[in-house]
């Protein structure tokens, strides 16, 4: 083997002093440096020729405090000091420096110490390092302190090592009472051994690699709940492996009983869906079936699974397909179609009778999206109207042909009394005229429901103008100097049928009770007859003359004649108030009838 001569040695000595990764100096036993190299230097920012023959306190005397007692103990004791930590601000530019030393006594052949051997660490970088880290940290930590999430530090077996403060808060909890737990037997999760369970299975699949994430309900404060969005992540090192889990939690309570009112508006709405009468199917825009109830099924046949995806133009008939496209344009433009009645074809090609409100479907955005029709089967009720307006027609028509045959029976009684009239005294005459006016009133009723379209009330204008004609004829009106004058009467007024005919009879018994006394000596005058609706919606009849007046006591109570009679009777029937007005210049008769029914339009 070859063995290095000392030549060789001091040779390969300064090479390896240079190029060793740590700083080396040699001092005497005056502590003064005499070798250092340049690794050593640099650390104290100062040439290896400045450090040389100098003592520690001329270039590092802060350092020198601390370090030139160990030294002084190496030098009395010959003892080594191994890894002793080291402060000080740097000789150049006064900068802090952290030192990792170990002095060793540097002993010559007799034994004695010479001096000390310095081998020197520099981890002023390592302790920045470690410094941010501790300030990265604890940053760190103040950040997730005020965040609203729950976030934690598990171990790989599930014991929680950290948790920020937000759970610790809502659930009244110190992280003493949770630190070093299993996490599932900590106080969020323990109330349920279903939720632990979960949790646990969580735990073993997120050590294999795996993030897991779902909804679950925690305990917080007071027994409460909290629903939260729980998500469980590996975290691994530079390498790949996973060190630790994070567990980490979002308060979700509100949007999770939102989705829960949702969920059950939606089944209620389902269910209301499911069990309507009517047949309910929402299609898409181009008119694909989205949706189907059981009563569309029933109504048409096919099933929901047969219908959804369906083109709804499959329900119509051939020469119905245009209605479709019309609809939808108005339905697209946001407009809600009103109830109409079609036709709909079945599954087993039968025409269905049916009545279809049609209404825009929305988004949440209130966009159009397609339609929602609502279809009932009117097949029975179509012919329950039909048989019922066959009714209707045979009612009506029978009741024209009762007014007809009771008109005509009362036209043979006036005939019959024209004919007996042939036969009495002169003086009788005017009882069989009299008798013939008011059969003639009630006539001309049962003439005009025969000619009218509506059974139920007659237009009292067209009444009252063929009343006062008739009137003229029968009472001898042309004949005579008195004039009888129909003033008019609204034209869209109409009385009903049970009160028509005592009407008639008390205008007839008034018009007669003038031409019979209105006039006694001259024989001449005038009677008008007028008809006016009251702007407090009563009906006001007037008949009045020009003649003698009343008697000073009059009083429909005397009952003087027969009209006296009747007049009250009829009045009464008409549920109105009768008013009399008399002077010198004429009397005036004023009916007032509290109920009137307008007409109806064709």
């Amino acid at each position: 083997m070859h063995q290095l001569l000392p030549e060789d040695i001091q040779e390969i000595f300064p090479l390896l002093l240079e190029n060793v990764p740590i700083g080396v100096a040699v001092l005497d036993r005056g502590l003064r440096q005499l070798c250092i190299n340049s690794r050593h230097a640099s650390v104290n920012h100062m040439s290896v020729a400045d450090h040389l023959g100098k003592r520690l306190e001329e270039f590092l005397p802060q350092a020198a405090m601390v370090i030139e007692p160990k030294l002084q103990f190496v030098l009395d004791t010959g003892q080594p000091l191994v890894k002793q930590e080291i402060r000080g601000k740097a000789g150049g530019d006064g900068h802090t420096v952290h030192r990792i030393a170990s002095y060793y006594p540097w002993k010559g052949q007799a034994g004695d110490t010479r001096g000390v051997l310095a081998i020197i660490q520099d981890s002023t970088l390592d302790n920045v390092a470690e410094q941010l880290l501790q300030n990265s940290q604890h940053k760190l930590l103040k950040v997730l302190d005020n965040l609203f999430s729950f976030v934690g530090v598990l171990e790989l077996d599930g014991t929680l090592s950290e948790a920020n403060l937000a759970p610790l808060l809502a659930a009244g909890l110190s992280i003493d009472d949770v630190r070093g737990k299993k996490f599932w037997d900590c106080y969020w999760w323990s109330y349920d051994e279903a939720i632990q369970a979960r949790l646990i299975n969580a735990i073993e699949r997120c050590r294999l690699g795996e993030t897991v994430r779902y909804d679950v309900p925690v305990r917080m404060k007071d027994d409460s709940r909290m629903w939260i969005d729980f998500m469980l992540a590996p975290l691994r090192d530079e390498e790949g492996n996973i060190t630790h889990l994070i567990p980490s939690g979002m308060d979700i309570t509100q949007r999770h009983q939102s989705e829960a009112a949702l969920h059950l508006s939606e089944e209620r709405y389902l269910s209301v869906i499911e069990s309507s009468d009517d047949a309910i199917i929402t299609k898409s825009l181009d008119g694909i079936i989205i949706s189907w109830n059981s009563a569309a099924g029933r109504l048409l046949g096919y099933t929901a699974a047969e219908a959804i995806g369906m083109s709804v133009s499959r329900l119509f008939p051939p020469n119905q397909l245009s209605e479709e496209a019309s609809i939808m344009q108005r339905i697209a433009s946001g407009e809600r179609v009103p109830s109409f009645e079609t036709v709909r074809i079945h599954k087993n090609g039968s025409e269905v009778q049916v009545s279809v409100t049609i209404s825009p479907l929305r988004d949440r955005q209130g966009v159009v999206v397609g339609a929602c029709k609502l279809a009932r089967d009117i097949s029975v009720q179509k012919r329950q109207r039909e048989d019922l307006q066959h009714a209707l027609d045979e009612k009506t028509a029978l009741l024209h042909e009762v007014h007809h045959r009771v008109k005509n029976n009362l036209q043979i009684v006036s005939s019959l009394l024209n004919l007996q009239a042939r036969k009495v005294s002169p003086e009788a005459m005017p009882a069989i005229a009299e008798c013939q006016g008011r059969i003639s009133a009630m006539a001309l009723v049962h003439q005009l429901l025969y000619e009218s379209d509506h059974l139920s009330d007659v237009n009292l204008a067209d009444f009252l103008s063929r009343l006062v004609f008739l009137m003229e004829a029968i009472y001898g009106v042309a004949e005579s100097k008195i004039k009888l004058v129909f003033l008019g009467a609204e034209p869209d007024v109409t009385l009903d049928v049970t009160r028509i005919i005592p009407f008639g009879l008390v205008i007839n018994e008034l018009v007669l009770n003038a031409i019979k006394h209105a006039f006694p000596t001259q024989k001449t005058g005038l009677i008008e007859v007028g008809l006016k609706l009251l702007p407090d919606q009563h009906l006001q009849l007037l008949v009045r003359d020009n003649g003698c007046g009343l008697p000073a006591q009059f009083s429909w109570n005397q009952k003087i004649g027969l009209g006296s009679q009747l007049i009250p009777m009829f009045v009464n029937q008409l549920q109105g108030r009768l008013l009399t007005e008399s002077s010198s210049a004429g009397a005036s008769f004023i009916l007032l009838i509290n109920e009137y029914k307008a007409q109806r339009g064709d």
